[in-house]
C-alpha cells in the first residue's frame, strides 16, 4: 500500500501517440488519491522533428493549460510543469530557455536519441550493431546529468530494450549512468511503462524489456535515488497495477523509492537507510 502517491512521468494526447487530455489526467489523479501530478509530455524542439513529439505551437498551449488546471484544482492536488525530452549537447541553450524563458519546473531525460561512436545522432531503438553502443548511449546521458538541467532520467535501462544479452558493455552502461546520478543528485526513474510492455523473448532470456534486473541490483548496490514513473500515455493507465507492481519490485530489491521529485533533498537519504535497516 502506497501512502503517499505521486508520479511526475505523464503523457497527454499533443504528442500524438497518447490519448486523454491535460484536463482528464488531473481528474484521473485526483480518484486515485495522488497528491502530486507532474505533466511530462514529450517536448518539441523549436527547428528539428524528432517524431513522437507534442508540435513547437503547442507548448504555450500545453503549459497555459496546466497552469489554468492549477488554480482550478488547487484544494485538490499540487501539479508541476514538466517535459520529457532527449539531451544532446547542441541543444543546451534551449534546455535553459525551457527552464527560464519558458517557465518550465522540471525536465526529465528521456534518452531516446544520443550520440554514438561516430558523433551522429543515432536512435536507441535501433538498428544498434552491438552493446558497443551502449556505452556512448550512457556517455551521453551521462553528460546530460552533469549538465544539471535535469531532475530525473527516465527509463535510464532503456538501452536494454534492444535483442542483446547482458554482458560486459551492458554493465558498463549501468556504471557510468549509476555512477553519474550519484555524483550529481539526478533521480533514476524506474519505469512501469515497460512493464505495459509485457514478457518477451531475449537472448537472456523471458523477460520484461525494462526494468532490467540486473541494472537495479547495481542501483541498489549504491546511493542513487530512485523514483518510480508511470510513464502513462492514457488516464486509466496514471496509476494501474503496473505502478503498484512497480513499488513492489523496488521492495523486493531492497531499493525505498522517494515520491516527491521536487524536494529530493528531504528524502536524499531514505535509500540508503532503507538498505541499511530494510
Amino acid at each position: 500500500m502506497i501512502n503517499f502517491k505521486t508520479n511526475f512521468h505523464t503523457h497527454v494526447q499533443r504528442c500524438r501517440h497518447a490519448g486523454g487530455s491535460e484536463e482528464d489526467y488531473v481528474k484521473a489523479a485526483v480518484d486515485n488519491g495522488l497528491s502530486q501530478l507532474g505533466f511530462s509530455d514529450h517536448s518539441p524542439f523549436p527547428d528539428i522533428d524528432y517524431g513522437l513529439r507534442m508540435p513547437f505551437c503547442e507548448l504555450q498551449e500545453y503549459l497555459d493549460e496546466i497552469n489554468t488546471l492549477t488554480v482550478k484544482y488547487q484544494a485538490d492536488i499540487i501539479l508541476w510543469k514538466g517535459l520529457e525530452i532527449e539531451y544532446l549537447p547542441e541543444h543546451r541553450n534551449y534546455y535553459e530557455e525551457l527552464l527560464t524563458k519558458w517557465n518550465v519546473d522540471y525536465l526529465l531525460m528521456g534518452e531516446h536519441f544520443y550520440k554514438n561512436t561516430d558523433g551522429m545522432t543515432a536512435n536507441i531503438y535501433g538498428p544498434t550493431s552491438s552493446t558497443e553502443q551502449f556505452i556512448a548511449y550512457a556517455n551521453t546521458a551521462a553528460e546530460g546529468m552533469k549538465s544539471g538541467f535535469f531532475k530525473a532520467i527516465a527509463h535510464p535501462d532503456l538501452y536494454m530494450l534492444n535483442p542483446f544479452m547482458w554482458d560486459d558493455n551492458c554493465r558498463k552502461a549501468a556504471d557510468i549512468i549509476i555512477d553519474a546520478a550519484v555524483a550529481t543528485g539526478t533521480v533514476l526513474e524506474y519505469n512501469a511503462n515497460g512493464f505495459r510492455r509485457g514478457i518477451s523473448d531475449f537472448p537472456d532470456g523471458a523477460r520484461y524489456p525494462y526494468p532490467h534486473e540486473n541494472f537495479w541490483i547495481m542501483a541498489a548496490q549504491s546511493s542513487a535515488k530512485v523514483i518510480v514513473g508511470s510513464d502513462c500515455h492514457n488516464p486509466a493507465k496514471l496509476w494501474d497495477d503496473m505502478v503498484e507492481f512497480a513499488y513492489q519490485r523496488l521492495q523486493e530489491l531492497g531499493i525505498r523509492p522517494i515520491t516527491d521529485l521536487m524536494n529530493t533533498r528531504s528524502q536524499e537519504n531514505e535509500h540508503t537507510r532503507y538498505r541499511e535497516t530494510g
